[in-house]
C-alpha cells in the first residue's frame, strides 16, 4: 500500500517507516500534520497512519481535513497517541479515522490492522455500487460500537496466535484464504501438512476463530506425547472404575472438553494404528463412548488434525489407516516450507525481535542491511520456530541502537 506517515517525533516515525517499508509497503513520512496536508490528495495514498498529539494541528484535525477535501477515493486514516483515552479514541473514530492504536505499537497490532485496511479497500473495490435500495453508509454505525469491534478483532487474533503470524507471500496469502473458507462450516474435518515449525497450529487457531465469531473451545492434543496405554482415556475419557489406578469419580476427556469446539490433534501421524478405527468412528457417526462406559455422547466438535509426516509412506507402510486418511483430508493445507516464501523472512524476523527487545528492555527497532542478507540466505531448516529462537554467530561489533 502507498501509506502517509505523520509524526512529529522523527525517531519514532523513522521506526514505524522502516518496519511497514520491510512489510511491501510505500512510505512518505511528514513531520506534522499540516506538512501531511500540503502532500495528501485524494487516491494518492491507500492509507494515512498518524500520530494524535502534535504540535499545534492534532491527528485528529488532521482526518477532520482529509474528509472534508472530498473526492474518491479516500484514504483509511489510523490515529496512534501514547495516551490510552476511550474518549479520544472515540472522538477520532467519529472524526472518520479506520483504527486507533496506542503506543508503543505492537508490529503484530499493526500488521492486523493493515490486513483490514487492506480487506477493506478490496471491499471498496468490489461494491462500488451499493444495492438497490441502500439509504445507510458507514458513519451510521456508532463510534463506540466501531471501537469495541476494533477492539474484540484484536483481542480475537491475539487469541487466536495471529499476532505471532505473518503471511506476505503468495502462497502464505493462499494458506490463510483456505484456513477462512474452511472456518464456514465445523462439520467438515481439515488435514494440515507441512514441515516442523512452520505454524501448522498457528493456521489452526486461524480456521477455529475465523473472524471471531462464537468459536467455541480449542482443545489441542499432542498424538506423540501420549503413551498408547493411555491415549484412548485422554480422548475420550473413562467412567469410574475403568481401570486400576484411574479416579474413582471417573474423567472427561478431551473430546468431552472440546464440544463446541475444535480438536486440534498434532502430530496425527503418531496416533496407535490399534487406536485410529475408534478415532475413524467418531468422525463418521459424531459420537463416542467413555472408556468403561455404555451411554453413547454425542460429539459437537471440529476435527483438526496436522502432521509433518509423510501420510502416503505410512499407509505403504501399514502405519496409518487408509480410510482415515481420505475421511480427514475432506479439506487439506499444505504450509510450504520458509525457504520457499522468503518474503515472509523479514517481517517476520523484524516482529521477534521488536518482541524480544521490549521483553528484555531493550530499543533494537530494525535490522541491518547486513543482518536482511544472512537471514535471507539461510535455508531454515527448522522453519519459523528456528527464526524465532535461533542465535547467530557472535560478532566482535555490537548492535546499533536501531538496528541487529
Amino acid at each position: 500500500m502507498r501509506i502517509l506517515l505523520v509524526d512529529d517525533d522523527r525517531e519514532g516515525r523513522s521506526y514505524l517507516a522502516r518496519f511497514l517499508t520491510l512489510d511491501g509497503h510505500a512510505v512518505t513520512e511528514c513531520g506534522s500534520a499540516e506538512e501531511a496536508l500540503e502532500v495528501y490528495r485524494p487516491g494518492a495514498f491507500e492509507m494515512v497512519l498518524s500520530d494524535i498529539r502534535m504540535g499545534r494541528m492534532s491527528g485528529i484535525n488532521l482526518v477532520s481535513a482529509i474528509r472534508s477535501q472530498g473526492g474518491a477515493p479516500q484514504a483509511d486514516v489510523v490515529l496512534y497517541t501514547g495516551h490510552l483515552d476511550i474518549s479520544l479514541a472515540i472522538a477520532a473514530l467519529r472524526a472518520g479515522a479506520f483504527d486507533y492504536l496506542t503506543k508503543p505499537i505492537n508490529m503484530a497490532e499493526l500488521q492486523a490492522v493493515l490486513q483490514r485496511v487492506e480487506e477493506h479497500l478490496r471491499s471498496l473495490e468490489e461494491q462500488r455500487t451499493p444495492p438497490p435500495g441502500y439509504q445507510g453508509t458507514g458513519d451510521d454505525v456508532p463510534a463506540d460500537v466501531r471501537l469495541q469491534m476494533a477492539y474484540l478483532k484484536d483481542l480475537g487474533a491475539e487469541r487466536a496466535g495471529q499476532k505471532k503470524f505473518c503471511a506476505r507471500s503468495p502462497a502464505m496469502r493462499q494458506v490463510v484464504e483456505q484456513a477462512r473458507r474452511y472456518h464456514t462450516d465445523r462439520s467438515l474435518p481439515v488435514l494440515i501438512q507441512g514441515e516442523t515449525g512452520v505454524g501448522k497450529e498457528v493456521i489452526a487457531h486461524l480456521i477455529h476463530y475465523g473472524d471471531l465469531e462464537e468459536a467455541g473451545p480449542f482443545v489441542a492434543i499432542n498424538c506423540s506425547a501420549i503413551t498408547p496405554t493411555l491415549f484412548e482415556s485422554e480422548l475420550f475419557g473413562y467412567e469410574p472404575g475403568a481401570f486400576t489406578g484411574g479416579s474413582a469419580r471417573g474423567q472427561k476427556g478431551k473430546l468431552d472438553a472440546a464440544q463446541g469446539g475444535t480438536l486440534f490433534l498434532d502430530e496425527l501421524a503418531e496416533i496407535p494404528v490399534e487406536l485410529q478405527a475408534k478415532l475413524l468412528r467418531v468422525l463418521e457417526e459424531k459420537s463416542f463412548y467413555r472408556v468403561g462406559g455404555l451411554k453413547k455422547i454425542d460429539a459437537d466438535v471440529r476435527i483438526i488434525a496436522a502432521t509433518n509426516l509423510d501420510i502416503e509412506e505410512r499407509i505403504r507402510q501399514g502405519l496409518f489407516r487408509v480410510d482415515l486418511y481420505y475421511r480427514l483430508n475432506v479439506c487439506r493445507i499444505v504450509i510450504p516450507p520458509l525457504r520457499e516464501r522468503k518474503e515472509d523472512i523479514l517481517p517476520m524476523a523484524l516482529m521477534y525481535l521488536i518482541d524480544f527487545s521490549r521483553s528484555r528492555g531493550r530499543r533494537f527497532t530494525g535490522i541491518s542491511d547486513e543482518a536482511a542478507e544472512v537471514l535471507l540466505s539461510y535455508h531454515w531448516p527448522g522453519n519459523c520456530r528456528e527464526l524465532r529462537c535461533r542465535r547467530g554467530p557472535r560478532r566482535d561489533r555490537k548492535p546499533t541502537r536501531t538496528g541487529a
